[in-house]
């Protein structure tokens, strides 16, 4: 009835968290002795319960972590650090000031990271060793439904998490009833192995089920027939097992998906709209209050500039051009003239590295990304953000389409504003996109930018923008 999950070896670690931290709080009690039990009871709930909310809100209680020495090194730090500033508010603001010991504080805060990473570095790695010797987490998994959808799924788990050895397939049952011929087992077209045996349909589960060990169920028949499909399910019911829908995620995008209520009956929201209410307001207050900042302290850079373009070349300071916005809502981006002008240009194509219309002053301005500047007026105007998926000219051509006809999922980057930097920007993928698979490496980062957005990761971006991102070989 019980076995192993990841879940329960998650909750073991935060037990060994907590052990690790009580002794250390013992031992500084006794070595020390400048404070009460009840005092320092109190201060050790403060600080664990800080500690592991910090790690659980960072996602940082995962198997896959247990096993690796600096990710264990860094989780204690980043969980460590603010927890023991929390507990030595706290200290200084339950204990009279006369009577408060610095040092011991202190010591005592030593011996809970030592304490904490002796939990981690040697109880939690000797325990994973023993996880994966035993195998505890391996599942047998049973897929039932079509045998070619069947197969590509066995294929894929082969390729990206075989090497885990997570998952051990027991069979294959098909409704069409098993291999047939002189059972020479037939290999993989990608891995070369042995696919798992073919049983037969879902009778055969149910009574391979009976005697041998299963504990999911992988059903991959077609959303053709849903009807099929929860018939299937249903019959299921008899055996304990998890049981797993594959999915075609070219029906449509499951990275949203919630069950909800409408008119009484259950549905399946398939998307959420992005940066909606209390993340609305924090997307906003962190534009307006980083536009303003970032104006007042480039003021005397976006000055030089303006000077500089207008002895240069005859022509506006600004460059204005529609770009598409949140919505396909089109607005005027900012940005200081790089080039001649030329009122033939929409844009559509993009510029070359040698283009003949970039001036002198344009180059430097390009490659120091100080033409794009001018958009944080964009982002006091509200059409713009300081972190989001770059905007492109309306009908932007790749490889001679549109890219909204190349890559249909394209428009799917405008449920934001765009930013002055992204995500898409730090890893490499600017400038002008010329072949669909830029377009659809761009919008796959952008996409993970939308679904994983925090301040932090905008924090980030915009920290990595000004240290690695407004230079180098891709910025022109």
């Amino acid at each position: 009835m019980t076995r192993w999950t990841h879940g329960l070896i998650n909750r073991f670690v935060i037990v060994c968290d907590v052990v690790m931290s009580l002794l250390a709080a013992i031992i500084a009690h006794v070595a020390w002795d400048f404070l009460s039990w009840s005092q320092i009871g109190i201060l050790w709930l403060i600080g664990i319960f800080s500690f592991v909310q910090i790690l659980q809100f960072g996602r940082a209680y995962r198997v896959e972590h247990y096993s690796r020495l600096r990710r264990q090194i860094g989780h204690v730090v980043v969980g460590g650090v603010p927890a023991g500033f929390v507990v030595g508010v706290c200290y200084y603001a339950l204990i009279p000031t006369e009577a408060t010991n610095f040092k011991a504080l202190m010591g005592w805060g030593a011996v809970t990271a030592a304490a904490l990473l002796f939990g981690r570095l040697v109880l939690v790695r000797l325990g994973m060793v023993l996880v994966r010797r035993k195998a505890v987490l391996r599942r047998h998994v049973a897929v039932l439904g079509e045998r070619d959808r069947a197969r590509a799924l066995v294929d894929r788990y082969e390729e990206e998490e075989g090497a885990k050895g997570l998952m051990s397939f027991v069979g294959i049952f098909t409704d069409d009833g098993g291999t047939e011929g002189d059972g020479v087992p037939v290999l993989s077209e990608i891995t070369g192995k042995p696919y798992p045996p073919e049983r037969g349909g879902i009778a055969q589960l149910l009574e391979y089920a009976k005697d041998e060990h299963v504990d999911m169920v992988v059903v991959t028949k077609s959303w053709a027939e849903p009807a099929a499909i929860s018939a299937v399910v249903s019959q299921l019911h008899q055996i304990a097992v998890d049981v797993i829908v594959e999915l075609d995620p070219r029906s449509f995008s499951l990275n949203y998906a919630n069950l909800t209520m409408v008119a009484g009956e259950p549905a399946l929201q398939v998307q959420q709209q992005p940066f909606k209410g209390s993340l609305g307001l924090m997307k906003a207050i962190e534009d307006y209050v980083v536009a303003t900042i970032g104006l007042l302290i480039t003021s005397p850079i976006l000055l030089a500039a303006a000077l500089a373009i207008k002895l240069e070349s005859p022509g506006p300071i600004l460059f204005k051009q529609p770009r598409v916005g949140r919505n396909n809502k089109v607005f005027m981006v900012y940005k200081f003239r790089s080039m001649t002008v030329d009122l033939t240009d929409d844009g559509s194509a993009g510029t070359s590295r040698d283009s003949p219309r970039i001036t002198r002053v344009g180059r430097f301005l390009r490659a120091s990304s100080i033409d794009e500047l001018p958009q944080l007026l964009n982002v006091l105007k509200g059409d713009m953000s300081i972190v989001g998926p770059r905007p492109h000219v309306p009908n932007m051509l790749v490889s001679p389409n549109v890219v909204y006809e190349a890559i249909q999922q394209y428009v799917s980057r405008y449920r934001v504003k765009p930013g002055i930097t992204g995500w898409a920007q730090i890893n490499g993928s600017r400038g002008p996109i010329q072949s669909v698979e830029k377009a659809e490496r761009r919008l796959a980062l952008d996409l993970y930018y939308i679904e994983n957005w925090s301040i932090w990761l905008d924090l980030r971006i915009m920290l990595l923008t000004i240290t690695k991102g407004m230079a180098g070989p891709g910025v022109f």
